[in-house]
Protein backbone atom coordinates (compact mmCIF):
# COMPACT_ATOMS: atom_id res chain seq x y z
CA UNK A 1 0.00 0.00 0.00
CA UNK A 2 1.41 3.33 -0.64
CA UNK A 3 1.13 4.28 3.42
CA UNK A 4 2.91 3.11 6.37
CA UNK A 5 6.17 4.58 4.83
CA UNK A 6 7.02 7.47 7.68
CA UNK A 7 10.82 7.68 5.70
CA UNK A 8 8.90 7.93 2.17
CA UNK A 9 11.32 10.78 0.95
CA UNK A 10 14.41 9.03 1.49
CA UNK A 11 12.79 6.09 -0.53
CA UNK A 12 11.77 8.50 -3.24
CA UNK A 13 15.53 9.31 -3.82
CA UNK A 14 16.90 5.89 -3.34
CA UNK A 15 14.80 5.23 -6.07
CA UNK A 16 15.26 7.48 -8.46
CA UNK A 17 19.26 7.44 -7.87
CA UNK A 18 19.05 3.45 -8.48
CA UNK A 19 16.66 3.87 -11.70
CA UNK A 20 19.26 6.80 -13.22
CA UNK A 21 22.16 3.81 -12.53
CA UNK A 22 19.85 1.54 -14.42
CA UNK A 23 17.94 -0.41 -12.59
CA UNK A 24 14.04 -0.48 -13.15
CA UNK A 25 11.27 0.20 -10.79
CA UNK A 26 9.98 -3.56 -11.26
CA UNK A 27 13.40 -4.76 -10.10
CA UNK A 28 13.74 -2.98 -7.03
CA UNK A 29 10.51 -3.35 -5.77
CA UNK A 30 11.49 -7.15 -5.82
CA UNK A 31 14.14 -7.33 -4.89
CA UNK A 32 14.78 -5.36 -1.99
CA UNK A 33 11.76 -6.15 0.96
CA UNK A 34 12.74 -2.53 2.58
CA UNK A 35 10.65 -0.71 -0.70
CA UNK A 36 7.51 -0.41 -1.56
CA UNK A 37 6.04 -2.28 -4.41
CA UNK A 38 5.72 -1.35 -7.80
CA UNK A 39 2.03 -0.27 -7.72
CA UNK A 40 2.80 2.08 -4.46
CA UNK A 41 5.58 3.68 -6.63
CA UNK A 42 3.18 4.42 -9.53
CA UNK A 43 0.55 5.85 -7.05
CA UNK A 44 3.36 8.07 -5.35
CA UNK A 45 4.36 9.49 -9.11
CA UNK A 46 0.71 10.01 -10.06
CA UNK A 47 0.19 12.05 -6.38
CA UNK A 48 3.52 13.79 -6.43
CA UNK A 49 4.71 15.69 -9.45
CA UNK A 50 8.19 16.53 -8.65
CA UNK A 51 8.55 12.68 -7.75
CA UNK A 52 6.84 11.80 -10.75
CA UNK A 53 9.31 14.29 -13.11
CA UNK A 54 12.62 12.96 -11.43
CA UNK A 55 11.22 9.26 -11.81
CA UNK A 56 10.72 9.98 -15.47
CA UNK A 57 14.10 11.61 -15.91
CA UNK A 58 15.76 9.15 -14.19
CA UNK A 59 14.27 6.13 -16.02
CA UNK A 60 15.68 7.80 -19.64
CA UNK A 61 18.90 8.26 -18.03
CA UNK A 62 18.49 4.33 -16.58
CA UNK A 63 17.20 3.23 -20.36
CA UNK A 64 20.83 4.44 -21.84
CA UNK A 65 22.79 3.49 -19.13
CA UNK A 66 21.27 -0.22 -20.02
CA UNK A 67 21.78 -0.04 -23.64
CA UNK A 68 24.90 1.96 -23.63
CA UNK A 69 26.90 2.47 -20.81
CA UNK A 70 30.45 0.24 -21.10
CA UNK A 71 30.44 -3.25 -19.58
CA UNK A 72 34.25 -3.93 -19.18
CA UNK A 73 32.95 -7.67 -18.81
CA UNK A 74 30.72 -7.79 -21.97
CA UNK A 75 33.87 -6.32 -23.73
CA UNK A 76 36.24 -8.59 -22.81
CA UNK A 77 34.54 -11.65 -24.10
CA UNK A 78 33.46 -10.13 -26.97
CA UNK A 79 37.05 -8.95 -27.72
CA UNK A 80 38.16 -13.10 -26.32
CA UNK A 81 35.77 -14.46 -28.98
CA UNK A 82 36.87 -12.29 -31.93
CA UNK A 83 40.38 -13.32 -30.56
CA UNK A 84 39.16 -16.71 -31.24
CA UNK A 85 38.44 -16.39 -34.48
CA UNK A 86 34.75 -15.11 -34.61
CA UNK A 87 33.21 -12.95 -36.90
CA UNK A 88 32.46 -9.69 -35.89
CA UNK A 89 29.11 -9.49 -37.59
CA UNK A 90 27.92 -12.98 -35.79
CA UNK A 91 29.15 -11.67 -32.74
CA UNK A 92 26.83 -7.95 -32.37
CA UNK A 93 22.91 -8.53 -30.95
CA UNK A 94 24.19 -12.11 -30.01
CA UNK A 95 22.97 -13.22 -26.40
CA UNK A 96 25.17 -11.65 -24.03
CA UNK A 97 26.58 -9.59 -26.17
CA UNK A 98 26.36 -5.89 -27.71
CA UNK A 99 23.67 -4.80 -29.94
CA UNK A 100 24.90 -3.19 -32.99
CA UNK A 101 23.96 0.32 -31.69
CA UNK A 102 26.13 -0.34 -28.16
CA UNK A 103 28.87 -1.57 -30.81
CA UNK A 104 28.80 1.00 -32.41
CA UNK A 105 28.57 3.84 -29.49
CA UNK A 106 31.50 1.44 -27.60
CA UNK A 107 33.70 1.97 -31.06
CA UNK A 108 33.19 5.94 -30.86
CA UNK A 109 34.03 6.19 -27.51
CA UNK A 110 36.05 3.57 -25.90
CA UNK A 111 39.67 4.25 -27.69
CA UNK A 112 41.23 1.05 -25.60
CA UNK A 113 38.30 -0.95 -26.84
CA UNK A 114 38.39 0.21 -30.48
CA UNK A 115 42.34 -0.26 -30.41
CA UNK A 116 42.54 -3.78 -29.36
CA UNK A 117 39.96 -4.68 -31.74
CA UNK A 118 41.72 -2.91 -35.12
CA UNK A 119 44.59 -5.42 -33.59
CA UNK A 120 42.80 -8.43 -33.93
CA UNK A 121 40.84 -7.43 -37.26
CA UNK A 122 44.38 -6.79 -38.31
CA UNK A 123 46.05 -9.97 -37.16
CA UNK A 124 42.37 -11.60 -38.53
CA UNK A 125 43.40 -10.19 -42.07
CA UNK A 126 47.09 -10.88 -42.08
CA UNK A 127 45.79 -14.80 -41.42
CA UNK A 128 43.39 -14.07 -44.14
CA UNK A 129 45.79 -12.85 -46.88
CA UNK A 130 48.01 -15.70 -45.99
CA UNK A 131 45.40 -18.09 -47.08
CA UNK A 132 43.90 -16.38 -49.62
CA UNK A 133 46.69 -14.92 -51.51
CA UNK A 134 44.74 -14.92 -54.90
CA UNK A 135 42.08 -13.16 -53.68
CA UNK A 136 41.93 -9.23 -54.71
CA UNK A 137 40.35 -8.22 -50.98
CA UNK A 138 43.07 -8.72 -48.95
CA UNK A 139 45.88 -6.60 -51.55
CA UNK A 140 48.26 -4.59 -49.47
CA UNK A 141 48.36 -1.23 -50.77
CA UNK A 142 50.26 -0.23 -54.13
CA UNK A 143 51.03 3.32 -54.54
CA UNK A 144 51.38 2.48 -58.04
CA UNK A 145 47.42 1.11 -58.51
CA UNK A 146 46.67 4.09 -56.22
CA UNK A 147 47.71 6.53 -58.82
CA UNK A 148 46.21 4.68 -61.80
CA UNK A 149 42.91 4.86 -59.50
CA UNK A 150 43.52 8.71 -59.37
CA UNK A 151 43.91 9.29 -62.53
CA UNK A 152 41.11 7.45 -64.11
CA UNK A 153 39.12 9.41 -61.44
CA UNK A 154 40.02 12.55 -62.02
CA UNK A 155 39.55 11.70 -66.23
CA UNK A 156 35.42 11.25 -65.06
CA UNK A 157 35.36 7.25 -64.62
CA UNK A 158 32.81 5.60 -62.13
CA UNK A 159 34.60 4.72 -59.28
CA UNK A 160 32.03 1.56 -59.16
CA UNK A 161 31.94 0.68 -62.41
CA UNK A 162 36.19 1.16 -62.38
CA UNK A 163 36.85 -0.97 -59.66
CA UNK A 164 33.92 -3.90 -60.71
CA UNK A 165 34.86 -4.09 -64.14
CA UNK A 166 39.04 -4.09 -64.20
CA UNK A 167 40.69 -7.02 -62.99
CA UNK A 168 43.75 -5.58 -62.17
CA UNK A 169 42.42 -2.98 -59.89
CA UNK A 170 41.07 -3.88 -56.05
CA UNK A 171 37.88 -4.69 -55.26
CA UNK A 172 35.84 -1.89 -53.35
CA UNK A 173 36.41 -3.66 -50.12
CA UNK A 174 39.95 -3.15 -50.53
CA UNK A 175 40.05 0.44 -51.92
CA UNK A 176 37.93 1.44 -48.49
CA UNK A 177 40.75 -0.39 -46.33
CA UNK A 178 43.43 1.52 -48.18
CA UNK A 179 41.23 4.84 -47.79
CA UNK A 180 41.24 4.12 -44.04
CA UNK A 181 44.79 3.13 -43.66
CA UNK A 182 46.02 5.73 -45.93
CA UNK A 183 44.50 9.45 -44.95
CA UNK A 184 46.68 11.01 -47.38
CA UNK A 185 45.72 9.03 -50.84
CA UNK A 186 42.20 9.28 -49.17
CA UNK A 187 42.08 13.21 -48.98
CA UNK A 188 43.62 13.08 -52.61
CA UNK A 189 40.51 10.53 -53.71
CA UNK A 190 38.08 13.41 -52.45
CA UNK A 191 39.73 15.86 -54.31
CA UNK A 192 39.76 13.48 -57.70
CA UNK A 193 35.71 12.50 -57.01
CA UNK A 194 35.17 16.47 -57.31
CA UNK A 195 37.10 16.73 -60.31
CA UNK A 196 35.76 13.56 -61.58
CA UNK A 197 32.33 14.90 -61.38
CA UNK A 198 33.14 18.44 -62.97
CA UNK A 199 34.45 16.04 -66.08
CA UNK A 200 31.61 14.16 -66.66
CA UNK A 201 29.38 17.46 -66.39
CA UNK A 202 31.64 19.16 -69.03
CA UNK A 203 32.06 16.70 -72.05
CA UNK A 204 28.70 15.00 -73.09
CA UNK A 205 30.72 13.91 -76.31
CA UNK A 206 32.80 11.63 -73.40
CA UNK A 207 33.19 8.40 -72.78
CA UNK A 208 30.00 8.09 -71.00
CA UNK A 209 27.22 10.56 -73.26
CA UNK A 210 27.42 8.37 -76.58
CA UNK A 211 24.36 8.55 -78.85
CA UNK A 212 23.25 6.09 -78.28
CA UNK A 213 22.93 7.31 -74.58
CA UNK A 214 21.48 10.67 -75.93
CA UNK A 215 18.85 8.19 -77.50
CA UNK A 216 18.15 6.18 -75.02
CA UNK A 217 17.21 9.36 -72.52
CA UNK A 218 15.33 11.23 -75.39
CA UNK A 219 13.25 7.55 -75.70
CA UNK A 220 12.15 7.73 -72.20
CA UNK A 221 11.65 11.58 -72.26
CA UNK A 222 9.35 10.92 -74.92
CA UNK A 223 7.69 7.93 -73.43
CA UNK A 224 7.14 10.02 -70.35
CA UNK A 225 9.42 10.49 -68.26
CA UNK A 226 11.07 13.63 -66.67
CA UNK A 227 15.05 14.15 -66.91
CA UNK A 228 15.25 14.60 -63.48
CA UNK A 229 13.27 10.74 -63.19
CA UNK A 230 15.85 9.27 -65.87
CA UNK A 231 18.72 10.85 -63.77
CA UNK A 232 17.15 8.77 -61.20
CA UNK A 233 18.05 5.53 -62.56
CA UNK A 234 21.17 3.86 -61.42
CA UNK A 235 22.30 2.67 -64.92
CA UNK A 236 22.13 6.59 -66.26
CA UNK A 237 23.78 9.61 -65.31
CA UNK A 238 22.26 11.81 -62.49
CA UNK A 239 20.00 14.59 -62.72
CA UNK A 240 22.91 17.03 -61.84
CA UNK A 241 24.85 15.64 -64.75
CA UNK A 242 21.77 15.61 -67.36
CA UNK A 243 21.18 19.38 -66.02
CA UNK A 244 24.67 20.71 -66.35
CA UNK A 245 25.14 18.89 -70.39
CA UNK A 246 21.72 20.70 -71.22
CA UNK A 247 22.54 23.75 -69.81
CA UNK A 248 26.02 23.30 -71.21
CA UNK A 249 25.47 22.03 -75.03
CA UNK A 250 22.36 23.75 -77.04
CA UNK A 251 22.47 20.23 -79.06
CA UNK A 252 21.85 17.96 -76.32
CA UNK A 253 19.13 20.71 -75.02
CA UNK A 254 17.55 20.63 -78.57
CA UNK A 255 16.74 17.08 -78.44
CA UNK A 256 15.71 17.26 -74.47
CA UNK A 257 13.46 20.17 -75.77
CA UNK A 258 11.35 18.08 -78.72
CA UNK A 259 11.36 15.28 -76.48
CA UNK A 260 8.97 17.03 -74.08
CA UNK A 261 7.29 18.66 -76.49
CA UNK A 262 6.39 15.22 -77.81
CA UNK A 263 5.51 13.80 -74.55
CA UNK A 264 3.32 16.64 -73.71
CA UNK A 265 1.70 16.48 -76.66
CA UNK A 266 1.17 12.37 -76.13
CA UNK A 267 -0.24 13.82 -72.99
CA UNK A 268 -2.71 15.89 -74.39
CA UNK A 269 -4.07 13.40 -76.66
CA UNK A 270 -4.25 10.65 -73.93
CA UNK A 271 -6.74 13.43 -71.66
CA UNK A 272 -9.02 13.96 -75.17
CA UNK A 273 -9.41 10.36 -75.67
CA UNK A 274 -10.48 10.08 -71.88
CA UNK A 275 -12.97 12.88 -72.43
CA UNK A 276 -13.93 11.39 -75.46
CA UNK A 277 -14.61 8.32 -75.23
CA UNK A 278 -17.99 6.76 -74.11
CA UNK A 279 -17.74 6.50 -70.42
CA UNK A 280 -18.38 3.01 -70.41
CA UNK A 281 -16.24 2.46 -66.37
CA UNK A 282 -18.62 5.67 -65.28
CA UNK A 283 -18.39 9.19 -64.98
CA UNK A 284 -16.00 9.07 -61.52
CA UNK A 285 -13.40 6.72 -63.26
CA UNK A 286 -12.86 8.67 -66.31
CA UNK A 287 -12.30 11.70 -64.30
CA UNK A 288 -10.15 10.21 -61.95
CA UNK A 289 -7.98 9.22 -64.98
CA UNK A 290 -7.84 12.73 -66.45
CA UNK A 291 -7.16 14.21 -63.19
CA UNK A 292 -3.93 11.84 -63.00
CA UNK A 293 -2.73 12.81 -66.41
CA UNK A 294 -3.35 16.44 -65.23
CA UNK A 295 -1.80 16.39 -62.37
CA UNK A 296 1.34 14.33 -64.09
CA UNK A 297 1.40 17.48 -66.60
CA UNK A 298 1.44 20.05 -63.89
CA UNK A 299 4.62 17.92 -62.84
CA UNK A 300 6.10 18.20 -66.05
CA UNK A 301 5.24 21.62 -66.94
CA UNK A 302 9.06 22.95 -65.85
CA UNK A 303 10.68 21.90 -67.98
CA UNK A 304 15.13 22.16 -67.89
CA UNK A 305 16.54 25.62 -68.25
CA UNK A 306 13.01 27.12 -67.30
CA UNK A 307 14.97 29.28 -64.64
CA UNK A 308 17.34 30.66 -67.05
CA UNK A 309 14.41 31.40 -69.35
CA UNK A 310 12.72 33.29 -66.81
CA UNK A 311 15.74 35.63 -65.79
CA UNK A 312 16.19 36.23 -69.40
CA UNK A 313 12.55 37.34 -69.21
CA UNK A 314 12.98 39.58 -66.17
CA UNK A 315 15.94 40.80 -67.47
CA UNK A 316 14.57 42.25 -70.62
CA UNK A 317 11.52 43.31 -68.86
CA UNK A 318 13.32 45.59 -66.43
CA UNK A 319 15.25 47.19 -69.23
Amino acid sequence: MPYGYANRALLKQQIVARVAAGETVKAICAGDAAMPCAESVSIWARRDPLFHAELTQAQRRGDWMRRFVFDEAKAAAFLARVAAGERITDLVGAPGMPGPATYRYWRRTQYAFQATLWRLREARYGRLKAQNQSRVRWREFDPAVADRIFVRVVRGEGWVRMLASDPSLPDRQAAARWRLQNPAWDRAMRVAFEAGRRARSRSPAGTRCTPELVEEIVRRIAAGASLRGVGQDPAMPCAQTLYAWAARWPEFAKEVQQACDFRDWMLSERMIDICARPRARGLAAAQREAAALRLRVNQLAKRPGWKRARARGEGRASD
